[in-house]
């Protein structure tokens, strides 16, 4: 193929005189396309017979054929009617020639000595052209070959057609139903964070009132406060993970990086899950390197997700059980595995055990199945990974994962977005403040302005944003808290009315179900002072009564 485009690029010069042809094809030979000579019209006739030519340069005054006769036969020809012809001829303008030159089909006219220069340019416009055709019925070849092709698939096709589109849909479906299911997890999880408030801030009037040292107080009444205390954490956890789930699935949880110690979240970690081991008496040995080992992640995630390891282990170990907490330095990372000796893993399960909401049947009940898959997905946030290994029921399991260390010569700018958290404040020596409490719950109004109260505070309370709002430029208190999901005139409408009125000096404290990053964002450019999310530990609130920056992630 491209020795037929080479020979379509060429031009065949007509002249009877030999030496005009030689100073023709001496200008043009530094074109890409070859000369031919033919020296009468009789020999250019034959040769276009043969092959194609990019132009045709052709002497007037020829003896037997001169070039308009030429030109006639070579127009009357369909292989040669279209192919541009330049006419050439010694002798003075005329006209008349020139007009029988342009009606015969001719592109120029030119008359000798011809200038080189100007001959090259010429030709090499259409030299260029005839490449140009070339490729272009090259492509027009192959579009006709996959054409054919696709003619002779096109049943194939057709079926194909139907069968993605039944896939498509199907697709659709599924992704429509795991929007859904996102959705409607995020809004379960919001919705329990208001009895969850009223459970906590109850629990904490119960603290209070049922004190370990006081002997009048019923040994049962106690261990009852303890259960639901313990209770109320487990559900705060679970509410937590259903959140985290709908986060992660669609990309809304943000790492806080920070230089961290491994023995400090190994440390927290333990701190959060050791009620439940020793709720089961279950042992826990924890094996920590001499040497301290530093990371780069997420504090508050990265102890989730030693903690939801340890819980996971805890939950399938039976009582007296053992649970093995390991630290492994490696070269460029550190191992982190939790093993225990309780239930083991099916060998057909383990490749399944990540998923959410996955569990063995003889494990149902045990808890959501999403634990372990919100594990996968922060460690993966933190370009880590996480393995299970059983060697089946019975055997016990090992998790392990696997962490990049921190680069020792980089200092991450994102340590700036950290708040301090300080030590929990005890509330002894505080000066009483005046309350407003605006929430549209009931029962959160009455136990947490008891909660309050019982902590020495005044405070009043109101159903709904307007008479909340009212209230607050009446009694101009030192606090308020303020529920975002406010019928009427919601929470961020109160903090930008309150906010209005500059003589107001108080602390705005947002409380919501919602805690997302942007959420709270929206909070503080609303004008919110703190932003808590439901149900908000005791540590927080008392935070935020003492004007301490919390980090509000932390469960109860």
């Amino acid at each position: 193929m491209e020795t037929e485009r080479a020979k379509a690029a060429d031009i065949l010069v007509v002249d009877d005189n030999p030496a005009n042809l030689t100073a023709i094809e001496a200008a043009l030979g530094d074109l890409s396309g070859r000369v031919v000579r033919a020296q009468s019209g009789s020999d250019a006739l034959r040769l276009l017979l043969e092959r194609d030519f990019a132009l045709i340069l052709l002497d007037v005054m020829m003896p037997s054929l001169d070039g308009f006769e030429t030109a006639r036969l070579i127009r009357a020809r369909k292989r040669s009617s279209y192919t541009p012809i330049v006419f050439m001829t010694a002798y003075g303008r005329d006209d008349a020639d020139v007009l029988a030159a342009y009606e015969l089909g001719a592109v120029d006219f030119l008359f000798k000595p011809l200038r080189p220069e100007v001959l090259r340019a010429k030709a090499a416009v259409f030299v260029e052209l005839q490449a140009r055709n070339a490729e272009i019925e090259q492509q027009a070849a192959l579009i006709r070959e996959h054409e054919r092709r696709e003619h002779e698939r096109s049943l194939q096709a057709e079926r194909e057609h139907w069968e993605a589109e039944a896939l498509r849909r199907q697709m659709e479906h599924l992704a429509r139903a795991d929007r859904y299911k996102d959705r409607f997890l995020a809004v379960l999880s919001h919705e329990l964070r208001n009895p969850l408030s009223s459970i906590v801030a109850g629990l904490e009037i119960l603290r209070a009132k049922v004190a370990p040292a006081d002997a009048q107080v019923d040994s049962t009444m106690r261990r009852t406060r303890d259960i639901l205390e313990r209770q109320a954490k487990h559900l705060t956890r679970l509410v937590d993970d259903l959140l985290d789930i709908a986060r992660l699935s669609s990309g809304k949880i943000h790492l806080r990086r920070e230089d961290l110690l491994v023995s400090d979240l190994i440390e927290q970690a333990v701190h959060t899950s050791q009620p439940m081991i020793e709720e089961r008496s279950q042992t826990l040995a924890v094996q920590l390197p001499p040497q301290p080992i530093k990371l780069s992640g997420d504090p508050i995630r990265l102890v989730q997700v030693i903690a939801n390891l340890l819980n996971n282990a805890s939950r399938y170990t039976q009582a007296a059980g053992t649970i093995t907490l390991a630290c492994t330095p490696q070269k460029d990372g550190v191992e982190i595995s939790v093993s225990d000796n309780g239930r083991g893993i099916a060998k057909d399960f383990l490749p399944h055990v990540f998923e959410a909401f996955s569990q063995e049947a003889e494990q149902a009940g045990a808890g959501l199945g999403v634990g372990l898959s919100v594990v996968r997905q922060l460690v993966s946030l933190h370009q880590g990974t996480v393995a299970a290994h059983s060697d089946g029921p019975g055997l016990g399991a090992k998790f392990v994962v696997w962490l990049p260390l921190a680069p020792s010569d980089e200092q991450h700018a994102t340590n700036t977005l950290r708040d301090s958290v300080p030590a929990p404040s005890n509330g002894q020596g505080q000066r009483p403040l005046s309350v407003v409490l605006i929430d549209d719950s009931e029962d959160v109004r009455e136990l947490m302005a008891e909660l309050l109260r019982g902590w020495g505070h005044r405070v009043e309370v109101a159903p709904d944003g307007e008479s909340g709002s009212e209230l607050v430029l009446r009694s101009k208190p030192d606090v308020a808290f303020v529920d975002i999901g406010l019928p009427k005139l919601d929470g961020y409408g109160v903090a930008a009315l309150l906010r209005s009125h500059r003589e107001l000096k108080m602390r705005l404290v947002a409380m919501t179900g919602f805690g997302q990053e942007s959420d709270k964002r929206r909070a503080l450019d609303a004008g919110f002072d703190v932003h808590l999310v439901k149900p908000a530990s005791i540590e927080a609130l008392r935070a935020a009564l003492t004007f301490e920056e919390r980090d509000v992630r932390s469960p109860i």
